[in-house]
């Protein structure tokens, strides 16, 4: 779980999930395999979700609701991550010891992700409102994990564009409801 963020602040930023411009991002990737000798694992798919806070019960909401039953879910062992098991979850903790590069080593493709939400939030958009970043970070995640899929690209659009619901202006500049 990391805050990013969303609108500058004129003078010295305030770092971590205290930070008043920032708002809080939830990311799971999924470990296909470990990867080679000295490699980092496997990614499979990503879920990312904006979550209200970084409170223990938004986290739990998005692993409910994003990452399957019964699966096995890897954290640096804070806190707000106590009670995954009583949900359903297999859960390693594993804590950092104030290590910063500990949480690169072990979680590398949860820092490479967002790290990508933010290249492509700054190069594709510039300035992101918070109202809009629920949609920016739902579009980010569906092209992520559709990388690899680029053999049938045009008929999986056509189908998703016959499939969903057309935004109208006033809803797509519309506060929308937290979830």
């Amino acid at each position: 779980m990391k805050a990013m963020r969303v609108e500058p602040n004129r003078g010295m930023p305030r770092k971590g999930r205290g930070a008043k411009t920032k708002s809080v991002v939830a990311v799971a990737v999924e470990r296909l395999a470990p990867g080679a000798e000295g490699e980092k694992p496997i990614p499979g798919f990503a879920a990312l979700a904006v979550i209200p806070n970084a409170a223990a019960s938004s986290r739990h909401g998005f692993l409910q609701a994003k990452v399957q039953p019964g699966s096995r879910v890897l954290s640096h062992g804070w806190k707000g991550y106590l009670g995954l098991e009583q949900q359903g979850f297999q859960h390693t903790a594993t804590p950092l010891q104030g290590d910063p590069e500990a949480a690169h080593r072990l979680f590398p493709w949860v820092h490479i992700t967002l790290s990508n939400l933010k290249r492509f939030l700054l190069g594709t958009h510039h300035k992101v409102e918070p109202k809009h970043l629920k949609r920016y970070v739902a579009e980010f995640a569906y092209r992520l994990n559709r990388r690899s899929m680029e053999t049938n690209l045009f008929d999986r659009l056509v189908r998703a564009c016959l499939a969903s619901q057309t935004i109208l202006y006033k809803e797509l500049i519309a506060v929308p409801e937290q979830a």
